[in-house]
């Protein structure tokens, strides 16, 4: 009992302190926040600190990246609750991805644009940027195989470079978020998905 008990301590102690690094994050930016700022934020030493994560970089990509994973989850759910018709449409799945990311925008704000920094990081931090343009093109080719589909079935022309459309979209999506951080509610995510979606050709 006393090993299991100390895992859910650890797995508790090191969420805190990713709470307290994204606060850090947001009111400071990356590079002005040190490790000590995260460990005063999390009321813990800055030697404990280094016993839950290696280094500062270790900490965003740990954000970073659960960030992500949630949105896979949450990408699939909304896919999942598609009308078997709509499911077997690349064009409603990739509404549905686009919903789903609106959502989880504005879900969780705060750390979304903390993690906006992390494209400007990626230029700066080759730690960063091997997993930020990893994870990009993971949802590159995850937009792009849709198109494919929906090529191969009539829904974008037989003409259209599937790359290129996926890389429009993406860049589309990634503005938006801008967008809605410099201006929270200045559009409607629902009616910018469906615009993506289906009159895009």
């Amino acid at each position: 009992m006393m090993p299991r008990l100390k895992e859910v301590t650890y797995a508790a102690r090191r969420e805190h302190i990713l709470r307290a690094a994204v606060e850090c994050f947001a009111r400071q930016g990356f590079a002005r926040t040190r490790m000590e700022d995260i460990a005063t934020a999390a009321d813990i030493a800055k030697g404990a600190l280094y016993t839950y994560f290696a280094s500062k970089d270790d900490l965003f990509l740990t954000i970073y990246e659960a960030w992500g994973c949630a949105l896979d989850e949450s990408i699939q759910k909304q896919i999942d609750q598609l009308a078997p018709t709509e499911r077997a449409s690349p064009r409603h799945r990739l509404h549905a991805l686009i919903v789903a990311t609106g959502r989880h925008v504005q879900g969780d704000s705060v750390t979304c644009r903390v993690l906006m920094e992390g494209r400007a990081l990626a230029a700066y931090t080759p730690t960063i940027a091997r997993h930020v343009h990893a994870q990009q093109e993971q949802s590159l080719a995850q937009i792009e195989e849709l198109i494919r589909q929906g090529r191969a079935q009539g829904e974008w022309p037989p003409q259209t470079d599937c790359r290129l459309q996926a890389q429009i979209i993406q860049a589309a999506i990634h503005g938006l978020m801008a967008q809605w951080h410099l201006i929270p509610g200045n559009f409607s995510w629902d009616e910018a998905a469906y615009t993506l979606a289906f009159t895009i050709v």
